[in-house]
């Protein structure tokens, strides 16, 4: 087993008080993360092309792009251990500090593929075929646009035709489901 400095095991004691991931997942956690962030450039970090090599996404990478923009918490265009452990406690339920509110607006950021504060049909359209081919999974576009269409349908939505976070909340909040 690695040795774990004192600074690493500082770290680790903040993420299990935060989290409800044992020291032992999160020291896993640390050297799995550690072999990640060494796959391209060994700095301690994970970039975007490493994130995407570590999903071995297929296809498009709208989906995995949202799902970095969900890690990179300070959007510097990188994630450290401490993005990579909250984030994962987020997206697995187990994080013990986090509002439901925090949570929506991150899994909100993975649809809003510009950013521009809500999810139009074409983010949507981008990030359902994004999924659908990570997954090896393939529809023809006219299909996705049917989906697209009904699942907007559902909602109330913006001036600008698209969801905004307010709607978001309102639609999921009773569950802080990924997918729409």
């Amino acid at each position: 087993m690695p040795v774990i400095s004192p600074e690493d095991e500082k770290v680790i004691a903040e993420l299990t008080e935060q989290t409800a991931f044992s020291a032992d997942e999160i020291r896993n956690m640390q050297d799995n993360f550690k072999k990640l962030a060494a796959a391209r450039k060994d700095d301690g970090l994970i970039d975007r092309e490493e994130f995407k090599d570590m999903l071995s996404s297929q296809g498009s990478s709208t989906f995995v792009d949202g799902l970095f923009r969900m890690f990179d918490a300070d959007n510097d265009g990188f994630v450290d251990f401490k993005e990579f452990v909250i984030s994962l406690s987020i997206y697995q339920n187990k994080n013990r500090h986090i509002n439901e509110e925090a949570k929506l607006k991150l899994l909100f950021k993975i649809y809003d593929v510009d950013q521009d504060g809500e999810i139009s049909r074409e983010d949507l359209f981008q990030v359902l075929k994004s999924c659908l081919e990570s997954n090896y999974l393939t529809l023809d576009d006219s299909h996705i646009g049917a989906l697209v269409d009904a699942t907007l349908k559902k909602h109330n939505l913006s001036a600008k035709g698209g969801i905004d976070f307010q709607e978001y909340t309102k639609a999921f909040s009773h569950r802080a489901a990924i997918c729409l």
